[in-house]
Order: structure tokens, then C-alpha cells, then sequence
């Protein structure tokens, strides 16, 4: 372990130093996140599509007929921000509103045509965002930052 790092598990104060902050896994994570959602925002807006939108068109691409719960989750959105989004959505011809046979009080978002047909349209300027964000990042690195940063996150998990 460096110097700072082993500095910032052995002191419970707060920094002293840019490069004592900066030696904080969550302060690093957010300004990452931060960064990138602005990026990916700015390249987005050239298919007319804001982050929010393509994470739902994403998701729902992935799993099919989600809540506004889940997908608020896995988007990490509030709730209220993606009830409206998907409102939009749904108006637009992106996604339908379903309520499943086996479950007539669940309220489901899926995909339509349309919607898929958005995702793909946008998916360049996402794809041309991830170059962005791994250039210059060797293949043993990214492995190794993705396994910690699963790691992270279930030590966050209830």
C-alpha cells in the first residue's frame, strides 16, 4: 500500500492535501462519475437523446417489463425523475406500459421497436464514450479496476 493510501486507512481525519483527497476511492469514483455523465451528455445530444434515456432504453433492453422502481435503480435515478422520463417515453412510441398476465397489480415499462430501434441509433456516440474513457488504459487494468470496483459496490449492498 503507497504512503497516501495507507495514510488515509490509518487517519480518521479529514484531508489535509489535494493529494490526500485525491487518495479517496470515493471522492475519485465521483469525480470520475461526475466527469463522465457530463461527457456522455454532451456526445448524446448529438442523436437527441439525454443520459437518462439511454440508460432506460439500455436497461430495458437488457431485461424486459421493469417497474419505475427497478428502473429508477438501475439507473440511478430517483423515482419521481424517471416516472417522468418514462412518461415521456411513452408518448414518444419508445416504451409501453404493461401489466403482466401473471400479475395484474405489477405495472411494467417494456421496449417497443421504436425505442430499440433509438438505443441502436444512439449506441455510436455511447460506444465512441467508452474508447474515450478506457484510451490508454491497458486491458489488465480495466479487468483489474472492473473486479475491484464489483468489489466496491457489494461491500455497499445491504
Amino acid at each position: 500500500m503507497d504512503n497516501v493510501a495507507r495514510s488515509m486507512s490509518d487517519n480518521p481525519s479529514p484531508p489535509a492535501t489535494t493529494e490526500a483527497l485525491e487518495a479517496q476511492f470515493s471522492y475519485l469514483i465521483n469525480r470520475l462519475s461526475s466527469l463522465a455523465q457530463s461527457r456522455l451528455a454532451t456526445m448524446l445530444k448529438r442523436s437527441g437523446v439525454s443520459l437518462i434515456v439511454l440508460r432506460t432504453l439500455s436497461i430495458l433492453h437488457i431485461e424486459r417489463g421493469l417497474t419505475i422502481n427497478e428502473i429508477a435503480e438501475r439507473i440511478f435515478s430517483e423515482q419521481s425523475k424517471a416516472s417522468r422520463t418514462i412518461d415521456s417515453m411513452v408518448l414518444a412510441g419508445l416504451v409501453e406500459r404493461h401489466t403482466p398476465d401473471s400479475d395484474q397489480r405489477r405495472r411494467e415499462v417494456i421496449l417497443t421497436p421504436a425505442g430499440r430501434a433509438l438505443l441502436f441509433a444512439c449506441w455510436p456516440e455511447a460506444h465512441a464514450f467508452h474508447a474515450l474513457l478506457e484510451k490508454g488504459v491497458s486491458a489488465q487494468d480495466l479487468a483489474i479496476t472492473r473486479r475491484v470496483l464489483l468489489s466496491m459496490t457489494a461491500n455497499l449492498r445491504p
